[in-house]
């Protein structure tokens, strides 16, 4: 049978790359502001060298409980006391809720951060930034009471101090919005920003973590933070060097968030910045194992830029090592790295130069092999075949001779709305634009497929696998002879 006739029937064409990037851009930023939490953590307490996290180191509530009681009077332990409760703290939220359990306990931490024993200020504000990582009511309850005094210590010249109170005042950035807007409103941005600059490598790092959460989900907070002069101050960072790692991690989860909506993509490529982190994502690729922390922020900040103007990843492929480097990630046993290394290519493949790049080379046969990936794998290799396959007859012609079809059709026994939608959207694309697509989708069980979905409880889904059968299988009835004539 020549589907041919049926060809421009088909209601439903899959959308342009630039609607398809559209909407990709506006899902990115309602479904992955929650994702950073699973790969690095928001909220971080601190340990010293004798106290890990972990193990039994002989806390039990009522040991808490005391030790809070105790710091109340005047007691010549007190340093050592507060030191201890810090321990507890950083052990679990029971031995948190403990210390709440008495009266006044936090107005009395506050009390020794705000006192003129340095020491004490040091221990107070290292127990705080251990009450802060518990649960979002032991943060609120931290940032109302003590984050002004957390901020105003940021000016200080104790640099101890200041590296304490910025990690401090990061825990609470990363609990939630309402702490998040708590702090902003208690003016928290501008000495932050200037924090970064600081000569001491921890403070820098610990300001860094702080902004990186303060700026999550608020781009009323970025504009402020570029408003600060922070693109001017984030070059110096990009630089491969191990002392240095700790901070470049943070400043590029500051990348993400600066390039989420677009609106500063400009001036960061002004002053450089994607030169500097393709650049920097080139040298990382050869080291091993992968450093997770580091790459994963970065390939976010690529792929989000690179979800702008085509101008933008054609910027991004000067360095002439970065589709290479790409596929060193592609291949890489971390499924983070992996996710984020599609995310950059469903977006750079937009461009039909980079499209054909990735096509005739082997980077296509990775892609393609990780639609036998988990969900999020499967999804983020969807994009950019779709968006490969945006480009016309010959972009799908090419897919179709280097058997990505066969690969796809399994995906539409999917249990999963999403990726039945984009396995969907690509077979459609196929059948429209090549004539050999049809046999093959046929030989491979598609047809099959398609009238498992008519009936599918999303009408979306049934609606799309009727069409398409309707369109391209379905025999004309007025050419059959009636089983009921002559």
């Amino acid at each position: 049978m020549d589907p041919s006739p049926h060809k421009d029937k088909y209601k439903h064409k899959t959308d342009s790359v630039d609607k398809i990037k559209e909407r990709r851009g506006q899902e990115v930023v309602s479904l992955r502001k929650e994702k950073r939490d699973k790969i690095v953590s928001s909220k971080r307490c601190r340990f010293d060298a004798s106290h890990k996290a972990g193990g039994d180191h002989g806390f039990t509530e009522d040991v808490v409980v005391e030790l809070t009681k105790k710091l109340q009077h005047s007691d010549p332990d007190r340093l050592k006391d507060l030191k201890t409760l810090r321990q507890a703290c950083a052990q679990g939220t029971q031995y948190i809720d403990a210390f709440f359990k008495v009266e006044n306990s936090l107005q009395c931490i506050v009390g020794f951060l705000t006192g003129s024993d340095v020491e004490l200020q040091q221990e107070a504000a290292w127990c705080l930034t251990n009450v802060s990582a518990g649960s979002s009511e032991h943060a609120m309850a931290v940032a109302k009471m003590a984050a002004p005094y957390l901020i105003t210590f940021l000016s200080s010249n104790n640099h101890s101090l200041q590296d304490q109170c910025a990690w401090a005042l990061g825990n609470l950035a990363g609990d939630s919005p309402d702490c998040r807007n708590l702090l902003h409103d208690q003016g928290i941005v501008a000495p932050l920003v200037k924090l970064l600059q600081s000569p001491c490598s921890s403070v820098a790092q610990s300001s860094a973590f702080a902004l990186s959460n303060i700026t999550r989900e608020s781009p009323e907070i970025t504009r402020e933070l570029v408003e600060a002069g922070i693109i001017q101050m984030i070059p110096p960072f990009l630089h491969n060097r191990q002392e240095n790692r700790g901070t470049l991690a943070e400043v590029a989860w500051i990348l993400t968030y600066l390039t989420t909506t677009g609106e500063h993509v400009p001036a960061l490529i002004e002053k450089s910045i994607l030169a500097a982190v393709v650049e920097l994502l080139v040298k990382l690729a050869t080291e091993h194992p992968v450093d997770v922390q580091t790459v994963t922020p970065l390939l976010r900040c690529l792929g989000n830029i690179c979800s702008g103007p085509e101008e933008y990843s054609l910027k991004a492929v000067d360095n002439p090592r970065l589709l290479h480097t790409l596929g060193v990630y592609l291949d890489s046993s971390v499924n983070y790295v992996v996710k984020e290394t599609l995310w950059v290519f469903s977006n750079m493949a937009g461009e039909p130069t980079i499209a054909t790049s990735i096509a005739y080379g082997p980077l296509l046969e990775s892609i393609t092999n990780k639609l036998t990936g988990g969900h999020d794998i499967k999804h983020e290799a969807l994009y950019v075949l779709n968006n490969m396959a945006c480009h016309g007859q010959e972009a799908c012609d090419y897919l179709l001779e280097h058997h990505v079809l066969q690969s796809v059709i399994p995906i539409l026994k999917s249990h999963d709305v999403e990726l039945l939608n984009l396995a969907l959207g690509f077979c459609e694309m196929i059948l429209r634009l090549t004539e050999a697509g049809y046999n093959i989708f046929e030989k491979f069980e598609g047809v099959a497929r398609l009238e498992g979905l008519e009936y599918h409880s999303n009408t979306t889904i049934s609606t799309k696998a009727h069409e398409l059968l309707d369109t391209y299988f379905l025999i004309d009835k007025e050419h059959e002879e009636s089983p009921h004539t002559g």
